[in-house]
């Protein structure tokens, strides 16, 4: 076995430990997904230097290194296909809306990745200008590479905090709206009352009765706020009234979680234990927003129509990336200026051994 398998072996398992001992002490934040993805990469290198190490004269290596490789395309192209043949189903269910066709402009997308880096691979392998590679690695290779690492860090996290948030005993559940039907709560919405009112039985005792938050305001199109709509629902199905309050001013999640924090404090709750409902499309999202507003909360999702799932999925994904978008664009920059710094010291050092070469009297 060499040092750098070894190496490799014992930062695979630093970082996993990291990880995890990271997610059970704060577990709402959306860059583990990178951390993972990480945790991966090393953990699949260790496994290709520990299978060279153990057989040198079988396949086993190769399998190690293009095994892998081949998966995660094969995966990409079938991920690439159901988000295409997803968005013909919600587009036919819910409309042709720009919602709607999230799916397919993502599955698009997978499928131009592909295909760019079947075409990337090759134009490096085989083109010797500087100039062509200066162009191609910062403008289509990086800035791909940021968006389907995002991507899948992403999604693995979001799996991977569905699991590990549990509902804890609160002080109060809140529920985030979701558009009404006229003056009536639409089925993701109910879905999110419902998991609530289950949620307002967990977080209770013996000797506490939390409180049930119905936040969200009145959009334009809407003839009443949710959170009044909500509170009707609740009560219908057998919620006592003294036990909700209502947030009826937000517009946004942040708004949501903001002004029910305000609600809950004139309530006499200066620094309440909360959990948070929402669909479960949303939860990673909503859980990074509470930590980033210092609130002591566990967010829970309500089941959604799986065909749905993608839509709301992809574009929560989507918000996320907006809002990190200047470290985005910084990791760009980093990694630009990285291939550009060493494509000018090769260039630099390849005219020096030119020089010597011609300076030598044979």
């Amino acid at each position: 076995m060499t040092i750098a398998t070894i190496c490799f072996g014992v930062l695979a398992l630093a970082l996993w430990t990291v990880i995890g001992a990271r997610i059970v002490r704060e577990p709402r934040h959306t860059g583990y997904g990178m951390a993972i993805l990480a945790g991966i990469v090393v953990t699949w290198i260790f496994v290709v230097l520990l299978a060279s190490a153990l057989s040198p004269e079988s396949d086993l290596a190769d399998f190690a290194v293009f095994g892998p490789v081949m998966l995660v395309f094969v995966a990409v192209f079938a991920v690439a296909i159901y988000l295409l043949i997803n968005a013909v189903t919600v587009v036919r269910r819910e409309g042709l809306r720009v919602a709607t066709l999230v799916p397919a402009v993502f599955g698009v997308f997978l499928l131009i990745v592909l295909v760019a880096t079947v075409a990337t691979a090759i134009a490096l392998v085989t083109v010797d200008s500087y100039t062509t590679i200066a162009l191609l690695v910062p403008f289509v290779v990086i800035p791909i590479a940021i968006l389907v690492t995002a991507l899948f860090g992403y999604t693995a996290y979001a799996f991977v905090y569905s699991r590990v948030g549990r509902p804890m005993p609160s002080d109060a559940v809140i529920v985030l709206g979701a558009g009404l039907a006229g003056d009536k709560v639409t089925p993701l919405l109910a879905a999110r009352i419902d998991r609530g009112i289950e949620m307002l039985d967990a977080a209770g005792g013996l000797d506490h009765e939390p409180l049930l938050v119905m936040s969200g305001g009145k959009g334009s199109d809407e003839v009443l706020a949710e959170a009044e709509a909500m509170a009707r629902y609740a009560i219908d199905a057998g919620v006592d009234e003294h036990r909700i309050v209502r947030e009826d001013t937000s517009t946004t999640t942040e708004e949501n979680l903001i002004n029910s924090r305000a609600v809950l404090a004139e309530t006499g709750y200066s620094a309440p234990s909360l959990t948070v409902v929402t669909s479960d499309f949303h939860v990673l999202r909503a859980a990074s927003l509470t930590r980033r507003l210092g609130l002591d909360a566990t967010v829970v999702g309500a089941q959604t129509a799986r065909y749905y799932v993608p839509a709301g999925f992809l574009r929560e994904f989507t918000a996320c990336l907006v809002h990190y978008r200047r470290a985005n664009l910084i990791l760009w920059a980093a990694g630009s200026c990285l291939v550009w710094a060493m494509l000018a010291l090769i260039w630099y050092l390849s005219g020096l051994q030119t020089e010597v070469e011609y300076a030598m009297p044979w």
